[in-house]
C-alpha cells in the first residue's frame, strides 16, 4: 500500500516505510482513519502529517513526526470518534487475518504464540489467556474487568457481534485500553493469579508511549481531589 503524494514530492525511505505500515494497519484495522501527508503545491518535501475521520473530521495533525495507533486512538477517544468503519462488513483476508503480512512476520519471531508483538504484556496475555484449544474469551475479559477496562465502548461488543475477525479486533483494542492502565498504575491484576508487575524497562517504555494520556490523567484527578477538599 503506498503513500499518496503531490507530484514532486519525495520522502526519505525509512519515513516512507512507517508510513505505509502505518497505512496498511488503520486500512486493516481503523478503517475510518485515513494517514495524508500534507504538502503546498511546489513543495518538494511532506510539511505535516494529517490523520482524517471518515466524519470530515482531522483528527490529529502533526509537523513532522508520523503519529502511532496509540495516539491516534488517544485522540479518537478524546474526541468521541470511532476509529472502526461501523457500517462495513469485513471481507475475508486471502491470509484468513485482518493484520498485514509484515506485522504478522515480525510477530512469527517475537512472540511465543506467533499471533502478538511480544513484549511483557502480550506474553502475560497469552500465558494468562490461551490453552491448548486456542484463546479463551472469557478469561480475557475478565482480566480487562478486574483492570477496569471500560467495557461499554463498540468494540467490547466485538464477542457478540458474529463478525469475521472479531477475536483479533477484541484482542487488538482491549490490549489498547489495558496497557494504558497498566502504564498509570504501574500493576497488571488478574482475578485468578494476583497483581503482576511488569518489568522496569517494560513499564518506563509504556509510560513513555502514553505520556500525554497518564499528564491528562493527573490533572483530573488533582482537580478532582481539589474539589473535595474545597
Amino acid at each position: 500500500m503506498t503513500i499518496d503524494l503531490p507530484e514532486g514530492v519525495r520522502l526519505h525511505h525509512k519515513t516512507r516505510e512507517k508510513a505505509e505500515k502505518l497505512q496498511s494497519m488503520l486500512a486493516a484495522e481503523y478503517a475510518a482513519m485515513t494517514l495524508v501527508a500534507e504538502a503546498m503545491e511546489g513543495d518538494i518535501k511532506v510539511r505535516g502529517w494529517t490523520i482524517a475521520h471518515e466524519d470530515g473530521v482531522n483528527v490529529i495533525e502533526c509537523a513532522d513526526e508520523i503519529p502511532s495507533i496509540a495516539e491516534i486512538l488517544d485522540a479518537c477517544a478524546d474526541m468521541e470518534l470511532n476509529p472502526e468503519t461501523e457500517a462495513e462488513e469485513e471481507a475475508p483476508k486471502a491470509s484468513g487475518s485482518v493484520v498485514p503480512e509484515t506485522y504478522r512476520a515480525l510477530y512469527r519471531e517475537k512472540s511465543s504464540n506467533g499471533q502478538t508483538c511480544g513484549d511483557w504484556l502480550a506474553e502475560t496475555l497469552v500465558h494468562l489467556t490461551h490453552g491448548t484449544e486456542g484463546f479463551h474469551v472469557d478469561d480475557f475479559t475478565a482480566i480487562l474487568e478486574t483492570n477496569n477496562v471500560d467495557m461499554t465502548s463498540a468494540w467490547a461488543k466485538l464477542p457478540f457481534s458474529g463478525q469475521k475477525g472479531w477475536i483479533g479486533r477484541y484482542r487488538m483494542n482491549g490490549r489498547q485500553v489495558l496497557e494504558k492502565l497498566v502504564a498509570l498504575t504501574g500493576t497488571l491484576k488478574t482475578p485468578h493469579h494476583g497483581d503482576q508487575t511488569p518489568p522496569e524497562d517494560f513499564l518506563t517504555s509504556l509510560r513513555a508511549k502514553h505520556e500525554k494520556w497518564l499528564t491528562k490523567q493527573r490533572k483530573e484527578a488533582e482537580a478532582a481531589l481539589g474539589k473535595v477538599a474545597a
